[in-house]
C-alpha cells in the first residue's frame, strides 16, 4: 500500500502541476479528477475496477473541459496494472474517443489510443517478466527439494527394512517417511500454484554422486555433447528428475541406464527395470520438463516398456557442433 500511495502521490502531482484540474473549473470536475486519481490506490488489488471507473472519470473530465494529455496520465498507470487485454483496449478507445472532439483524429484519438498501448504492453512485459521468475524459482525449488527427500526417505526406508530396531524405534522411522512423504507433496502442491521454470539446471555431478551414494546403480555417467545454453539445461534437468524418479519408486539398488543419440534429433532416454506396478504417469517435475520440452518444439514421454520404465526426451532441430 505504501508503494502504491507513493505512486499516486506521484500522479497526482503531475496531474495538478499541469494545470489538469485548476479551482476554477468547478467541483464537478474536482469530483472527477478524484474519481481518475484516488482508485489507483487499489490499483494492484482490483486491477480491473480500478480500470473502469478511472477511465470512466477520465473521459468525463476529457468531455467536460479543454483536455489537456496529463489529463489521462492516471488511466496509463491503471491501465499498466490491468492483465485484461479486451478491457484494456476498452479503455484506450473510450479515452481515444473522449479526447475527439477537442483536439482531432491525430493529436487527439490516435496519441491517446497509442500511449495507452504502450502502458499496457509495459505493464503485461513486467507482468510476463514476474511470472517468469516466479517460475524459474519455483522449479529449482522442486529439483533441489525432490532430490534431496528421495535421498532421505530411501536412506530412512532401508534402514527400517534391515535396520535392528526395536518397535519403538520403527515407529519413529514410520513418523519420519510420513511427515518426509507428506512434506513432498505438500511443497508439490505448493508448487502447482506458482508454476514453474529453474533458473539453472541442478549441478548434475553432484545430484548423481548423491543418488549413487544413497543407491542407485548407474550403468554409466551420461555424456552430454556441447550444446547451447537452454538446451543443455534442459538436458541436465531431464536427467537429474528421471535419476531421482527411479530411486524414489524403486528404492535403492535400482539400475538406471541413460542413452543419448544426437542423430537426427537429440534424444535422452532414461531406463529402469520396474518394481511392482507401473509408476502411474508423469509428476510435477515431468510435466515441467514436457512443458518447458515443448516451448522448444520436443516432447517428454514416459511409460512401461517390455518390463522397463522408460522416459525419453526428444529434441528435433539441436545442431550438436561436432
Amino acid at each position: 500500500m505504501r508503494q502504491s500511495f507513493g505512486t499516486t502521490a506521484a500522479v497526482a502531482a503531475v496531474f495538478f502541476a499541469s494545470g489538469a484540474w485548476t479551482p476554477q473549473q468547478g467541483w464537478v470536475a474536482a469530483g472527477l479528477s478524484a474519481a481518475q486519481l484516488v482508485p489507483l490506490l487499489w490499483a494492484r488489488r482490483a486491477p480491473e475496477l480500478v480500470l473502469v471507473v478511472v477511465t470512466l472519470a477520465t473521459a468525463g473530465h476529457l468531455l467536460l473541459d479543454q483536455p489537456r494529455n496529463t489529463m489521462y496520465v492516471p488511466v496509463l498507470l491503471a491501465l499498466y496494472s490491468t492483465p485484461r487485454r479486451w478491457l484494456a483496449a476498452a479503455a484506450a478507445l473510450v479515452v481515444g474517443a473522449a479526447v475527439l472532439p477537442a483536439k482531432g483524429p491525430l493529436d487527439g484519438t490516435v496519441l491517446a489510443v497509442t500511449i495507452s498501448a504502450v502502458a499496457w504492453l509495459l505493464g503485461a512485459e513486467r507482468r510476463r517478466a514476474l511470472a517468469e521468475r516466479a517460475e524459474r524459482a519455483a522449479r529449482r525449488l522442486h529439483d533441489t527439494l525432490a532430490q534431496t527427500t528421495a535421498v532421505m526417505l530411501v536412506q530412512a526406508e532401508t534402514l527400517r527394512a534391515v535396520g535392528d530396531l526395536t518397535d519403538a524405534d520403527r515407529e519413529r522411522l514410520d513418523t519420519l517417511l510420513a511427515a518426509g512423504r507428506g512434506a513432498l507433496t505438500l511443497v508439490r502442491r505448493t508448487l502447482d500454484d506458482l508454476r514453474d521454470d529453474a533458473d539453472r539446471a541442478p549441478d548434475l555431478a553432484e545430484v548423481l554422486a548423491r543418488l549413487r551414494t544413497a543407491g542407485l546403480v548407474l550403468d554409466r555417467d551420461p555424456v552430454l555433447p556441447a550444446l547451447p545454453r537452454p538446451v543443455r539445461e534442459l538436458a541436465e534437468r531431464f536427467v537429474a528428475e528421471t535419476a531421482v524418479n527411479a530411486l524414489r519408486h524403486n528404492g535403492p539398488g535400482v539400475r538406471l541406464r541413460l542413452d543419448v543419440d544426437t542423430g537426427a534429433q537429440l534424444t535422452i532416454t532414461a531406463r529402469n527395470p520396474l518394481k511392482g506396478s507401473s509408476h502411474g504417469g508423469g509428476g510435477y517435475g515431468l510435466a515441467g520438463l514436457a512443458e518447458q520440452a515443448a516451448a522448444d518444439g520436443g516432447a517428454v514421454s514416459f511409460g512401461p516398456r517390455d518390463g522397463e520404465w522408460v522416459v525419453s526426451l526428444a529434441l528435433p532441430g539441436v545442431r550438436v557442433p561436432s
